[in-house]
């Protein structure tokens, strides 16, 4: 065999090595994309409404059946909070997810009566409508696990993100790819 067939036959070995290549890139930018939003998620999912919405995980299991322990909600902002909605409301970082059971007029000022779906007895507090952060609009399953999971190893995710970039910047400047 002479060299000259080798490094014919070597042309669409390269092309396909280099489609490989890209696709595979591809794929570590999607990555890198979806940590770095489970991030910005994980820090701020408290603290910050996207568009008026925000989500929550829900700790406890006074709202099962309807919505299980480590599952994550996301709520919307609403300007007339109705009898049987499920709300989040709170102050701070101590957020409680409770449905309204009767809605309450003094001075002006509604007030509202709230109780967890599991839970026997209505809550003790009336809840200021100043109080209320949302509508739950979205149950979703699987994903508060994961929030919860990230928090838990932030330092994981920020070392996660770094070496993907790391890889990607060797295979540029080393491999000129």
């Amino acid at each position: 065999m002479n060299k000259g067939n080798v490094e014919e036959n070597n042309g669409p070995v390269r092309k396909v090595f280099s489609i490989f290549s890209k696709i595979v890139e591809a794929i570590i930018w999607v990555c890198i994309t979806i940590l770095v939003v489970l991030l910005v998620i994980t820090t701020v999912s408290k603290k910050t409404d996207v568009f008026g919405h925000r989500l929550y995980v829900i700790l406890s299991g006074s709202m099962e059946p309807t919505i299980k322990t480590k599952q994550a909600v996301i709520t919307k902002e609403i300007d007339e909070p109705q009898v049987d909605d499920v709300i989040a409301f709170g102050e701070n970082d101590f957020i409680t997810v409770h449905r309204i059971t009767k809605v309450y007029t003094e001075g002006g000022n509604k007030l509202y009566q709230t109780k967890g779906d599991n839970n026997n007895a209505e809550d003790k507090e009336l809840v200021k409508k100043e109080s209320i952060k949302g509508k739950v609009q979205y149950v979703l399953p699987g994903v508060g696990e994961t929030v919860l999971f990230l928090q838990q190893h932030l330092i994981l995710l920020v070392v996660g993100i770094g070496v993907i970039i790391m890889i990607i910047l060797v295979r540029r400047l080393v491999f000129n790819e």
